[in-house]
């Protein structure tokens, strides 16, 4: 990677983290205190990221979220009308959004007396390693959203190197996907029916569009995503339950 890419994508990076950091800086506070406070704080204002789609890569090896063409994702868990299931499938198939060939994975989620629902997303990696994320697909107007289109902007799903404390844009689409994640925890301990895993990140979610909802997601490296919790606002939960594609 030559200097000019590799300082292109800290720049990138840097333009989503700094304007997060700047209104979290609290460390005086308990963390009960500092949730309350990051769900219930006004509105800062939208990064504004230069994408430039030459500090952006084919794959996506990012070791906490590896999105190789090929792989499913199997979950199990519970929802408010009961079970629920969720399956990802990293497909073949590529998205041009914003000058970027976004790579497209399916998701489909279940959940008990709910009709399923069915989603295309878009994510691409740039060369020092975060992972972005373009937008949606739902397949009806409703939840859908593309960076580049009504004032929406990529975010990052996934840093190439997070750190405790760390807030980032996730994603920025007004009034229908305004989400932020912290860096809670790089050392985790998590056991699933999968087996046991150590060294896990956990990130938590928020969203200013529903405030009174807090996710937190554990990601385990070389797997990605193996729970997903809802810890206000709800009780839904997914536990990976199986991998396919993986040699």
């Amino acid at each position: 990677m030559t200097t000019t890419t590799r300082r292109g994508a800290r720049a990138l990076r840097a333009t989503l983290l700094l304007p997060l950091l700047l209104t979290a800086c609290s460390s005086s506070l308990g963390d009960a205190d500092r949730v309350a406070e990051e769900t219930s704080a006004s509105p800062s204002p939208a990064p504004s990221p230069s994408i430039d789609p030459a500090d952006f890569v084919d794959e996506i090896d990012n070791p906490y979220l590896p999105l190789a063409p090929g792989t499913g994702h199997h979950f199990d868990g519970s929802c408010t009308h009961g079970n629920q299931t969720m399956e990802t499938e990293v497909t073949q198939d590529r998205e041009n959004i914003l000058g970027v060939s976004t790579l497209v994975v399916r998701e489909r989620q279940h959940c008990q007396g709910e009709q399923p629902t069915e989603l295309r997303h878009f994510y691409a990696q740039d060369e020092g390693g975060n992972v972005w994320y373009f937008g949606r697909d739902t397949g009806t107007a409703h939840g859908s959203w593309r960076a580049g289109m009504d004032g929406a902007q990529p975010g990052v799903v996934m840093l190439a190197e997070p750190m405790v404390g760390e807030i980032y844009q996730q994603q920025f689409a007004p009034g229908v996907a305004e989400n932020e994640a912290k860096v809670v925890s790089l050392n985790e301990d998590l056991a699933i029916s999968l087996g046991r895993f150590s060294e896990v990140l956990k990130i938590r979610e928020t969203s200013r569009l529903d405030p009174e909802v807090i996710t937190e997601k554990y990601y385990g490296k070389e797997l990605g995503l193996i729970r997903s919790q809802r810890v206000q606002g709800g009780d839904d939960n997914l536990e990976l339950a199986d991998i396919t594609g993986v040699d």
